[in-house]
């Protein structure tokens, strides 16, 4: 069986030849269609498919820059789990889709270079990519849509750090960011002790965000900026290391506490996801930890487990981790060889997680492996190779992978206050 086929949904039938024929579009009938009803059919198109109709004519064209119709879209659209490889210092992201399609998407900006270093992308939320200023002191925080070339900056952050951990989440209207850790207590020194917290909201005054006051970080942590936050049920979650521990932020409350993650003396490349959560998703996201398990006396086999966690509240009980799923032994074999001990990247989108093996210093630029988990079907399946060679892959030591879905409207950026787009650059894929 191919393994990159989608079998139909059990209890549904096979559909007929029949209803599988090809139907010719009448085009008497196609070219009378009114045009709001034509716009509608329109904005049902998942952003991929739109941005290759809209090649077909001038008014096609310029439907990006209406606002009822970017409205409709996001209303009616498909909400899609696409992966972003980001690799610096390239000026295009490559994404990936669950069912194995590569596309090739340039950035919104040739990021602007600061004082001491550029921009790196840091998170992505509901279509929108957080980039981080790299030069240390208080932090540039810049979102953008790569898809309308969309371009606003948080305010100047308030506490100067050197390379902190960034967390986002951002819904139609609202945007929260968090900026923890690598607090500059000298020129020469940083300590992990703060976080901050930017909040915008169409319903808050101001309506274009303030940086609430910082919060205090769990006594040891040990954050690392690679490893990025997760977001769920209006908390933040992120790994600390030496030893392990999860530390969860709760927006609301402005507090930070500690949950142990499980098997915590075993564990190896742990990162959290978002389980969960969208509109073709399984009911609302949840936290889940991803991680390698290796113990020196092989009582239990080595394997890379999928956790999810329930009640999950801080305030040191935590809620209780569930295993969901083991990857099977046969692919965890060639998974531990693609590897070899360097670690892995990983992001989850919905119902499916995504983990890249890190490539060692010789690693070419096509992305050798990748390897998708469907937790709804529990099926482990390797992605095919990237055919975009000649313009980086995945694979080399400084590669990101983040859950990001191409948008064409992300009506949050508008609370800030976004740069007119220039122009408009398609998924070429």
């Amino acid at each position: 069986m191919n393994p990159h086929h989608q079998p139909l949904p059990s209890g549904h039938p096979h559909p007929s030849a029949a209803a599988t024929a090809p139907v010719e579009m009448d085009p008497r009938v196609w070219r009378r269609l009114p045009q709001p009803l034509l716009d509608r059919v329109l904005a049902c198109l998942p952003t991929p498919s739109f941005l290759r109709a809209r090649a077909a004519c001038r008014r096609f064209y310029h439907l990006i820059y209406s606002s009822p119709f970017l409205h409709s879209h996001l209303l009616l659209s498909p909400h899609l789990p696409f992966f972003a490889f980001v690799i610096p210092p390239a000026d295009h992201l490559l994404l990936l889709d669950p069912n194995g399609h590569w596309f090739l998407l340039p950035l919104p900006i040739p990021v602007p270079a600061a004082a001491g270093g550029g921009f790196s992308a840091a998170a992505a939320s509901a279509g929108l990519l957080a980039f981080l200023s790299g030069a240390s002191g208080h932090k540039t925080l810049l979102l953008a849509n790569p898809i309308t070339r969309l371009l606003a900056a948080v305010p100047l952050g308030p506490t100067q750090r050197l390379s902190p951990t960034v967390g986002l989440a951002a819904g139609p209207t609202s945007i929260i960011a968090v900026v923890a850790g690598d607090d500059l207590v000298s020129p020469f020194a940083v300590k992990n002790i703060s976080a901050d917290t930017f909040v915008a909201d169409a319903a808050s005054v101001p309506s274009s965000g303030f940086w609430a006051p910082s919060s205090l970080l769990p006594r040891l942590s040990s954050l690392d900026p690679r490893a990025g936050m997760a977001f769920a049920s209006g908390r933040f979650y992120c790994m600390s290391s030496s030893p392990f521990a999860v530390l969860v932020f709760d927006v609301a409350a402005n507090v930070w506490s500690k949950v142990q993650p499980p098997m915590r003396r075993f564990l190896r490349s742990p990162a959290l996801v978002e389980l969960g959560g969208g509109r073709e998703g399984s009911g609302s996201p949840r936290v889940g930890l991803v991680a390698s398990v290796e113990k020196s006396r092989l009582s239990v086999p080595r394997s890379v487990r999928v956790w999810t966690l329930r009640g999950g509240s801080g305030q040191g009980s935590g809620g209780a981790w569930s295993e969901v799923a083991r990857m099977p032994q046969d692919v965890h074999a060639q998974f531990a060889a693609a590897e070899g001990g360097r670690g892995f990247e990983c992001a989850a989108h919905g119902d499916f997680v995504v983990l890249a093996p890190r490539g060692g210093p010789g690693a070419g630029p096509v992305p050798a492996s990748v390897l998708v988990f469907d937790s709804r079907r529990d099926e482990w399946r390797w992605a095919p190779p990237c055919p975009y060679v000649g313009v980086g892959g995945v694979g080399g030591p400084g590669f990101r992978v983040l859950a990001y879905e191409p948008r064409l409207a992300t009506p949050a950026i508008g609370l800030l206050d976004a740069t007119t787009p220039v122009a408009l650059h398609g998924m070429h894929g």
